[in-house]
C-alpha cells in the first residue's frame, strides 16, 4: 500500500510545496506514521508548520500502533501548548510574538509527554518491548526547529550552496560508537548495531539533555524528513544528488529516492515528507 500526498498551493505567506510518500515496501504491514499541519499560536499570527514522521520499531509488538499513537499525543500536546496555553487568560488585542527558542521547549515538552503516554499504553496493554521513532519539525518565519529520537532524520538541502546536511544525529548503537570515535562512519552503515535504538519513544529514560536543532530556511531549501526505509539504504551524497536536481519536481525526487532505496536493497517501510519554500521566507 502507497500513500501519497502533494500540495502546491499556498499556506499563508511561505509558499510552500511538498509531497507525502509512505509505502509498505517488502513488509507485512506498514509501521510508520506520519502528519503534517499548521497551528496559529494567536489571531494575526503567522501559523507555525508542523511536520513530523514516526517508526513503530521493528521485530516488535503492535509498531504501527505505536508510531501512530506517538504522533496522535505529540499533536495533542503541540496544539494544546501552542494555541490553547496561548490564548487562556489573554486579553483579544495582547499578541505575544512566539521565537525559536520558545518553539523548542514546546517540541520538547510534546515528546516528553508522547514518551510518557506510550510508556504508560505499553505497560497497560503488556505488550513489552515496543516502541517507535519520531522526528518532528516545526517551521516558525525562516527558521526550522526539530527533535528526534531514533533513527527517522531530517536533512536540509541548502539551494544556494547545492549542499545537503543530516541535521539531526540518530540515536543508534553504532552511531554512539561512530560519534566515539570508535569506528568509522562507513562501518556504522554496516555495524551490527545500526539498528539497535539507544533512545525511542517507549523508552524507559530520555536522553538528560535531548539535542534540539534550528536550521535557517532561504528561498528553494528543502526539508526532507524521512523514515530509515529511505535514509538506511543511501549516503548523503547520493540523497543530495537527487534534490539538486532542479528539473525535477518534488513528486519525481522523492520517487527517485524510494526507488534508489529499493535498488540499493532496502526492504523496509518507507516514509518521507519533502518540503519546499517557493517564496522568500520573513
Amino acid at each position: 500500500m502507497t500513500t501519497q500526498i502533494t500540495s502546491d498551493g499556498a499556506m499563508q505567506s511561505n509558499h510552500p510545496s511538498y509531497v507525502v510518500y509512505s509505502q509498505t515496501n517488502q513488509r507485512d504491514q506498514n509501521e510508520d506514521s506520519f502528519q503534517i499541519f499548521a497551528l496559529t499560536p494567536a489571531l494575526g499570527q503567522k501559523p507555525v508548520i508542523i511536520m513530523a514522521v514516526a517508526d513503530g520499531m521493528g521485530g516488535h509488538a503492535y509498531g504501527e500502533d505505536v508510531s501512530q499513537q506517538t504522533l496522535r499525543k505529540l499533536s495533542l500536546s503541540l496544539f494544546e501548548q501552542l494555541t490553547i496555553e496561548s490564548s487562556l487568560n489573554r486579553c483579544a488585542t495582547e499578541v505575544t510574538r512566539m521565537t525559536s527558542d520558545d518553539l523548542s521547549q514546546v517540541l520538547l515538552n510534546g515528546v516528553e509527554q508522547a514518551n510518557a503516554y506510550v510508556r504508560r499504553m505499553i505497560e497497560a496493554n503488556k505488550w513489552g518491548i515496543a516502541g517507535s521513532t519520531v522526528l518532528v519539525t516545526a517551521i516558525l518565519d525562516n527558521i526550522a526547529v526539530a527533535i528526534n529520537l531514533g533513527d527517522s532524520p531530517l536533512f536540509h538541502y541548502q539551494a544556494s550552496s547545492g549542499k545537503l546536511t543530516k541535521v539531526t544525529q540518530d540515536h543508534t548503537v553504532a552511531d554512539i560508537l561512530r560519534k566515539a570515535g570508535m569506528i568509522t562512519e562507513e562501518m556504522a552503515r554496516y555495524h551490527e548495531g545500526r539498528s539497535r535504538l539507544e533512545f525511542y519513544v517507549g523508552c524507559p529514560q530520555l536522553p538528560s539533555n535531548p539535542p534540539v536543532y534550528q536550521v535557517q530556511l532561504a528561498s528553494g531549501d528543502l526539508l526532507l524528513l524521512c523514515t530509515d526505509g529511505i535514509s538506511g539504504s543511501l549516503l548523503v551524497e547520493e540523497i543530495e544528488s537527487v534534490l539538486a536536481d532542479s528539473s525535477q519536481s518534488l513528486r519525481a525526487m522523492a520517487e527517485n529516492l524510494i526507488q534508489a532505496a529499493q535498488t540499493a536493497g532496502e526492504t523496509d517501510n518507507q516514509t518521507l515528507i519533502l518540503w519546499s519554500v517557493r517564496e522568500n521566507v520573513s
